[in-house]
């Protein structure tokens, strides 16, 4: 029987099936919606997979080949993931529109791609101790937007109007006089940014399940916006009064806001 050395492809019902059989459900990444089947097409759709995977050599006299029972086991009830969806046009040859996983569970680290409306998911097994590197890796690489972070309030963005606009503009007549510039509220740079042409774009989450017990999600996406000028994150942050930031979305700045979010779940 072969080993996992390199990516391995499955149908999206076959390894779907496999996730089934160990007693967990497919990921959203893997299968957007679930999936009932009868008794007796359930045993057939079983024997189809174990066909295909002794036709591709894993699968024997003995089982399953130990590797990819190892990837299954992870993926069925994974301890950590990171994953996400991504959609445009990507100067690093990265597909137009895609979903990625990457987690560890008991089965030790996994790696999955699944390109949208493709029947099939390649699957890799991956270091537990660089999984947040693997997946920033997977992540379509984009120049960050130059500049410094931008923050409102979610409640002045939906209105489009600033709470101080009417005293800042007094106060710029007052002190600069006619003729000078008065720099860009933070409102109107991110109505700006929210508004110049996009290339493409990704929503991230983070989720654990701690001590193997209940599945916990990051209540808000990461979300990324690759424009003319570069990348910029686009976050809420929740509080007292409901908080909008648009970040130049560097790798690190990424890596930054995954390992925060990662730890806030505990």
């Amino acid at each position: 029987m072969i080993t996992l050395d390199g990516p391995v492809t499955l149908t999206v019902y076959a390894l779907s099936n496999l996730i089934r059989r160990r007693g967990g459900e497919p990921h959203q990444i893997i299968a957007e919606t679930g999936a009932f089947y009868e008794p007796g097409a359930e045993r057939k759709l079983d024997q189809e997979v174990n066909a295909a995977l002794t036709k591709a050599g894993l699968m024997g006299p003995r089982g399953m080949d130990r590797d990819l029972l190892a990837l299954i086991e992870s993926l069925s009830q994974p301890h950590l993931e990171y994953y996400g969806w991504f959609d445009g046009q990507f100067g690093d040859g990265s597909p137009a529109n895609f979903g990625a996983l990457v987690g560890s569970g008991n089965g030790g680290g996994f790696g999955l791609v699944r390109v949208t409306d493709q029947p099939h998911v390649t699957v890799t097994r991956q270091r537990p101790d660089l999984l947040l590197e693997t997946f920033l890796d997977i992540v379509p690489a984009g120049r960050a937007a130059p500049g410094q972070p931008i923050v409102t309030s979610r409640k002045e963005f939906e209105s489009g109007r600033s709470a101080a606009s009417e005293d800042t503009a007094q106060r710029s007549i007052m002190q600069n006089g006619p003729g000078r510039a008065e720099p860009a509220s933070p409102l109107k740079e991110m109505q700006r940014v929210f508004a110049a042409p996009r290339t493409g774009g990704g929503t991230l989450y983070v989720a654990t399940r701690p001590h193997g017990g209940r599945r916990r999600r990051i209540p808000m996406p990461i979300n990324f916006i690759d424009t003319n000028e570069g990348r910029w994150l686009m976050e809420e942050r929740p509080g007292r009064e409901s908080l909008l930031v648009f970040t130049p979305g560097s790798r690190q700045a990424i890596s930054e806001r995954l390992r925060s979010a990662q730890s806030a779940l505990g």
